[in-house]
């Protein structure tokens, strides 16, 4: 087979569970006789495209993004996976790969599995995705309460990914269940009937549920057995990995100091790097560290992470591994232990139980329980140990693992389905497609957007151009001009946005209808892709693509934006569905009562959380197909803060149900607000001319004083910036802010 592993880390390069498997991997593939080529970042002291640290492995980097549009991407995961994503069309076009496995961690395969599902990309491909413990898990395991708009989208996109691919392969029944558990992979009978199809589709997965889907990390022994070194004295109890909240090292601490109270001499070494997963999302080191009495405080060693002579050295000279995590998967560290014959003793939950035989080739306690660990470390160390590296070696030898993974692979290429657009009966004369455009004193623009749709590879459509009563002269002389076979024009008093669409709706005649504002546009193959996709997904909402944004040219790209797609927790915050410019149905968008008149913006936001809340879901084709016109004077930039607040809050009184998990969207708001904070102040501090700041409008402090931390963060920066000045500028930073801010 051609095989494309895909991961951004890579040992010996970095560090880390996901780079030692990847390199492992990758050579146990390559010695069984596969082409196996390798996709990752580029690396300090990594060669391409080949690396004598991976022998017959073909090495390839992902390329940055254009600057012109890697401003879409200001979250790094989402940028690498975009970068992955265009990297795999060029390799796949040289090298025909029968398979890509990419990592759900850092949802690096989103972009190239969505381009399978929505433009036929990767056809003939298996796509899969090896779980190792997606960011979900690792926030709530390391008690990571904080969470932002990038955090939860990078969340999403790893749940599509899981979701979406031909073959999910993972290291242990026990990530594998808590996963499909977590997303409810195994439950199609709650859902709305427009969205069991795709739900059966993915359950019903080859591999999901399956013990083919367990594939283990594979695993060559290499470190040095301990029985060639002497014993330690005193004896020495080891840990390694990071340190992080999920693998239980403060329940180790306790243990080891109450058996020190009993009497026990013995030394402790944590070795891995700190994380800031302690209380507050600071130091764990520190955290742990004032845990221990001052009478212990010798017995315990921090140390950085090891290099792979030095763990070897750590592990010949360790009495016992101890790896007391509160829950994980199969950690690297504890394969290495077992492999080099030193006795371990490990929490039961997770993935670790599989793998330790209690009693025969480890010990296992109950995790977090403090007492219980110290038992079992006290027999541990006071009776010879239990050892048992040929456990590793039978479960995890490469040559074991490939074959598991070969007959995962031809199961998942054998099951795929043939993808075929639906055939759907439509009346003669009405066309397929009616583009709602409405209009307001827009002369300017119109005529580039009606080329951008006349330039459409689809032509089954017509233009219905909605008139919301135009005031201005040359706008209303080029309606005049505008006579055409596909254009429809609709004239009414003015109404607002949300009006002219429904009256657009409501004599539209195509089966779907395509909301385009007067002064965007769209690329040729976007009709024809979205209608594609529509009518060969069943059970689909709404179909968008990833946005780019210009100014007065699209030769001159300035930026764009990525939509999530239907995440419910987040769209109670953020529009993450979509920009209006999305495909519906046009019987569906009349079923939800068309586009709420009382809202002056914001209205596709409104039609989406409709959607959400009666169970529908919806796709974003990963190209740049809309191109959306930065206006300093559009309405998105003149909404004002009250105005944007009447806006929010009603939206919040029409959906106050929309969050499937209103906790989860809560701590999204916050991140949000503590990072328009932050960006606040820094807007204020580098931006804003020292005089400026004299001139706040005091009769707004008071509105202001409602956003309790805006009006904090104001207050800071004038004293920063203008220590010595009385404060005005409210309202104008705030403006100035906003319009800067854009979607």
């Amino acid at each position: 087979m051609r095989i494309c592993l895909v991961s951004k880390s890579l040992a010996p390069f970095t560090g880390g569970d996901l780079g030692e498997y990847a390199s492992r991997m990758a050579r146990a593939l390559a010695d069984a006789g596969h082409e196996v080529h390798v996709l990752t970042a580029p690396q300090p002291g990594l060669t391409v495209p080949a690396a004598p640290e991976l022998p017959g492995v073909h090495l390839h980097l992902v390329e940055p993004l254009p600057p012109a549009l890697g401003g879409a991407f200001p979250h790094p995961p989402i940028r690498h996976a975009m970068q992955v994503y265009e990297a795999l069309r060029a390799l796949h076009a040289s090298h025909a790969f029968d398979v890509i496995e990419f990592p759900e961690r850092e949802c690096e395969g989103v972009f190239a599995i969505r381009a399978k599902r929505t433009l036929g990309h990767f056809a003939s491909v298996v796509l899969a995705v090896r779980l190792h413990t997606p960011t979900a898990d690792l926030q709530q395991l390391n008690c990571v309460a904080a969470l932002t708009l990038d955090t939860a989208q990078q969340e999403f996109f790893e749940a599509a990914s899981i979701r979406e691919a031909d073959l999910l392969l993972s290291p242990t029944r026990a990530l594998l269940e808590r996963v499909t558990q977590r997303l409810g992979l195994g439950d199609t009978g709650t859902v709305a009937p427009r969205t069991r199809a795709l739900l059966e589709r993915v359950t019903q997965r080859p591999g999901l549920g399956d013990t083919g889907a367990v594939v283990p990390p594979p695993f060559a022994r290499a470190l040095p057995p301990v029985s060639s070194a002497p014993p330690s004295t005193p004896p020495r109890v080891l840990y390694a990995g990071p340190l992080e909240y999920r693998k239980g090292l403060h329940v180790l601490i306790a243990a080891m100091q109450s058996l020190f109270e009993k009497g026990l001499r013995a030394e402790v070494w944590l070795l891995g790097d700190d994380t800031p997963t302690g209380p507050g999302g600071r130091s764990l080191r520190q955290w742990l560290e004032r845990s221990i009495l001052p009478a212990w405080k010798h017995c315990f060693h921090f140390e950085p992470r090891p290099t792979e002579s030095q763990l070897a050295q750590a592990f010949a000279s360790a009495t016992v591994c101890c790896l007391p995590s509160l829950w994980d998967n199969l950690p690297h560290e504890l394969l290495e232990a077992m492999a080099a014959g030193c006795p371990v003793v490990a929490s039961d939950a997770g993935g670790m139980a599989e793998l330790i035989e209690d009693g025969r080739s480890g010990r296992l306690f109950r995790s977090g329980d403090v007492a219980h660990l110290a038992s079992v470390l006290e027999q541990t160390l006071g009776t010879p140990a239990l050892k048992d590296s040929a456990r590793v070696a039978s479960l995890c030898a490469p040559n074991h693992v490939v074959k598991q993974f070969e007959a995962a692979v031809a199961r998942a290429a054998a099951s795929q389905p043939a993808k075929s657009a639906a055939q759907r009966t439509r009346s003669p004369g009405t066309p397929r497609v009616s583009f709602l455009v409405p209009y307001f004193n827009m002369g300017r623009y119109l005529p580039e957007t009606l080329r951008s749709i006349r330039a459409q590879s689809f032509t089954d459509y017509e233009i219905v151009l909605v008139d919301d009563g135009s005031t201005d002269a040359e706008s209303l002389a080029l309606l005049d001009t505008l006579q055409a076979p596909d254009l429809r024009i609709v004239r009414k008093p003015n109404g607002g946005l949300s009006s002219a669409r429904n009256a657009g709706l409501q004599v539209a005649r195509g089966h779907y209808v395509l909301p385009l504002d007067p002064d965007d546009l769209i690329e040729p193959t976007f009709l024809e892709k979205a209608v594609a996709v529509m009518e060969g997904t069943p059970g689909l909402a709404y179909v968008t693509s990833l946005v780019a944004y210009f100014r007065e040219s699209p030769d001159n790209l300035v930026g764009g934006w990525v939509p999530s797609g239907m995440d419910r927790d987040a769209l109670w915050v953020v529009n993450v569905a979509s920009t209006c410019t999305a495909l519906m149905e046009r019987t569906l968008l009349l079923e939800l009562g068309g586009y709420d008149e009382w809202l002056t913006s914001y209205e596709d936001w409104d039609v989406f959380s409709r959607m959400a809340e009666r169970g529908m879901t919806g796709t974003v084709i990963p190209e740049f197909l809309f191109l959306y016109r930065l206006r300093h004077d559009s309405m998105t930039h003149t909404l004002r803060l009250n105005e944007r607040q009447q806006m929010l809050a009603w939206l919040s009184q029409k959906h106050p149900a929309l969050a499937l998990d209103a906790g989860r969207a809560l701590r999204i708001q916050q991140g949000e607000a503590h990072r328009l904070e932050a960006r606040l102040l820094g807007e204020i501090q580098a931006a804003m001319p020292q005089p400026l700041l004299n001139r706040v409008a005091d009769r707004v402090n008071g509105t202001l004083k409602r956003f309790d931390f805006l009006h904090h963060t104001l207050k800071r920066a004038a004293r920063v910036v203008a220590p010595d000045e009385s404060r005005p500028i409210r309202h104008q930073i705030m403006d100035r802010f906003l319009r800067r801010g854009g979607k």
